[in-house]
């Protein structure tokens, strides 16, 4: 999968489309020609209420602490790209299956 990229054995780049301000939270998809995850959020884009949904997301889905999740690129785009660090290693395929459902 294009939309996640291992930088190390722990560490894990995301990249992601977000669309905020959607009428329901759906689930994250993977568009068919594109390299990125797309996420809906119900909250809007205004003072950080949309990055702070995408993080709280992340943790559930992936069972990890806030501090292991860091937007690195696109704070105010749509186009993210987001820094998953794991204590230990981990495979893709586990974290896809986590996002994914």
């Amino acid at each position: 999968m294009g939309f996640l990229e291992r930088v190390s054995k722990s560490t894990f780049v995301l990249h992601t489309q977000i669309k905020p301000n959607s009428k329901n939270s759906k689930k994250p998809q993977i568009l068919d020609k594109v390299d990125y995850l797309l996420i809906f959020l119900h909250s809007k884009p205004i003072r950080n209420k949309a990055n702070n949904e995408l993080i709280n997301l992340l943790k559930k889905k992936l069972r990890l602490a806030s501090n292991q999740i860091k937007i690195v690129s696109g704070l105010k785009n749509s186009r993210k790209i987001i820094k998953l660090t794991y204590t230990e290693s981990v495979n893709e395929k586990d974290i896809i299956k986590k996002l994914l459902n």
